[in-house]
Formats: C-alpha cells, structure tokens, sequence
C-alpha cells in the first residue's frame, strides 16, 4: 500500500497517541489505554466517549460498555483464517455478555503501522474491505457501498431474547483532512460496531433509565450531538456532517453528511486521497439522512426501522446469528435500512 511519509503528521492528538500505539515495545495495556484515552478526548462521537469510559463504571459510562478486539501485525501476518476465528470468539463473548446489557458496543482493533501510514487509494478500501470480511463472514466477501447490520441479543423482562441492529462503520488514520475526517482513528483501521437500540432498552431493564422514553430520549440527544462534531484535530474545524435547517421541505431530526454513515466501506471515500481544507464539495453531500428511528415508537416487523428501535423476538438457539441482510446504499431521500 501507498505510505504517509509522515512529514504533516495526523494532527497533535493522533501523533501523541502513536508514541505508544506505534512504538514496538509498548505493552498490551498501554496500547489500550492510548487508544481509550484518545477516545474520551479526541472522538467525535459521543457514543463513542462515553463506551471509552466503560471501565471507570457504569456511572462514567452512562452505562454504556464496550468489548474490544486487538490485533498486532505479527496477527495480521497470520492471515484471514486466524483473523476470523479470533473475531468469532470475541463477537460471540460480546453476544453473551450483551444479553444482561452489560455491552451494547464491539471494537476490532488492527494495530499495525502499515495500516495507519496508510494513503487512502483504491488499494487500501480493498484491503479495508477485505478486514471487513474476516468480521461479518456470514457476508463474505463483502461489496463496498453496502449498509451491513450487526444484530445484538438482550434479555427482556419476561426472560425472552430480542435482537437489535447494530451499525458497523470503519476508521482509520488516513481520514486525517479527508472527506470523512471524522473517522480518524490513531493506531491504523477499527471497525466500530454500535447498537443504539439495545443501550436504550438495557438502561431500563438494568434500572439505569426510568422508562424506554426517557432511555431514548437520552440516545438520540446524544446522537445529535454528535452530528457537526467531528472538525476535531481539522486545521479549520471542518466537520464532516451538519444539521440540516428545519423547515417544510426538510423534516425534523435530517441531516447531511459528506458519506453515508453506516457504510461499512465506501468506496469513493476511503479510496480518496484529497484533503479537504477549506470546503467540501457539493456533489458529495448525503443529504438525507436520519435520526428519527430513535425513538420509543413500537415501529412493524416489516418496518425497516424495527431493528433500530424494538428487538425482534428469536429463540435462545439463535442467539448468535444475524438476520438482517446488506443493503446497497442509494443518495435518495428515501433510503432506509
């Protein structure tokens, strides 16, 4: 692949979190806490910040936990066959443990220099592409510009499981001035699975919310939040997303972004070099997506927002499996997954 020469830098946050995750003597547990330490600082997600908190207790976490997967370049060096087989042990201890709610977010980590010196460009999506597929092997080999849904179990008051969808999205370093700078991320690529749905229900059945509509409530302000957040670390503070103005020809709770955030792996994006500084370019504008299915609404079965928002019921022998198939994404005001 392509390589940064590292002459710029990726801004005094990543570079100062590299001094670890990118030094070869670095310990396990130091490599961690860099990354959890950039995360509470330096992402714009709040999801994102409150999950790096998780091991400071429910009351820094807001009750939000996180499972994390790591991989060093003596792993990736192994091949795909080693790379899945210790995802699929680490996804189905995260199932597990997401059952009691006790985590509603999945990090796989790949550390290695390689991946975060690496340019942007045709050969990188196809490697980030080919990451992907050692994670959703049920998918495999998966396409670029598609929607791909995770699926999270939690226990329901009555003892029954449910199944809530889950986002998968890809970071990297190289996002650094680009089109999706808000997905740079120190130490190489991470792919970063998150289910609002499940958090909001499981601070009820844990008792840490009053009821689903003050659990939601409570998600989708941070969600908002987060949107226009991401011109962290940028030279001009250019974010990657906006909120769109509220008006007749633009409903409540819309908003635009220079991607489409729940694509695993865009391919006109990560393969992208060009740095944006001043202003993003009009044609690449997503300019419809959506909050709205955060909401405690009990939205149909067949409603694609059912997953965000209601869990669908299964048995305990599915406990470990996906249902909800990729979706190829469409710029249309109408687009729904």
């Amino acid at each position: 692949m392509p390589q940064d020469t590292g002459a710029t830098g990726f801004g005094a946050d990543i570079d100062a979190a590299h001094e670890v995750l990118l030094a070869p003597d670095a310990s396990a547990e130091e490599r961690e806490t860099a990354l959890l330490g950039w995360l509470r600082r330096s992402q714009p997600c709040l999801f994102g910040r409150l999950a790096a908190r998780s091991w400071q207790g429910p009351g820094a976490s807001k009750g939000l936990g996180v499972d994390i997967c790591w991989f060093r370049p003596e792993d990736l060096a192994r091949g795909h066959a080693h790379l899945a087989a210790r995802i699929w042990t680490a996804r189905a201890a995260w199932k597990r443990r997401a059952v009691t709610g006790q985590s509603s977010a999945f990090l796989i980590v790949f550390n290695d220099e390689r991946l975060a010196r690496a340019l942007p460009g045709p050969e990188f999506a196809d490697v980030c592409r080919r990451l992907a597929d050692t994670y959703l092997s049920e998918w495999a080999p998966l396409a670029f510009d598609t929607v791909y849904a995770e699926a999270l179990p939690l226990e329901q008051p009555d003892g029954s499981l449910a199944l809530f969808k889950a986002s998968t999205q890809l970071f990297y370093t190289g996002a650094h001035q680009r089109r999706n700078h808000d997905r740079r991320i120190p130490g190489g690529v991470v792919i970063s699975v998150n289910a609002p749905g499940h958090y909001a229900h499981s601070l009820v059945t844990r008792g840490l919310a009053p009821d689903l509509g003050a659990a939601m409530d409570f998600v989708r302000d941070n969600a908002h939040r987060t949107i226009g957040n991401g011109g962290i670390g940028h030279p001009d503070r250019l974010a990657s997303s906006w909120h769109n103005p509220v008006g007749p020809g633009c409903p409540a709770d819309t908003f635009s972004a220079t991607y489409q955030i729940d694509v695993l792996v865009q391919s006109d994006v990560v393969g992208d070099d060009t740095r944006r500084l001043g202003a993003h370019r009009e044609e690449e504008v997503w300019p419809s997506l959506r909050l709205d299915y955060l909401t405690a609404k009990d939205f149909s079965v067949g409603d694609p927002d059912h997953g965000w928002s209601n869990g669908l019921p299964i048995e305990p022998d599915a406990l470990l499996t996906n249902p909800w198939e990729p979706v190829v994404a469409a710029n249309t005001p109408d687009f729904t997954y």
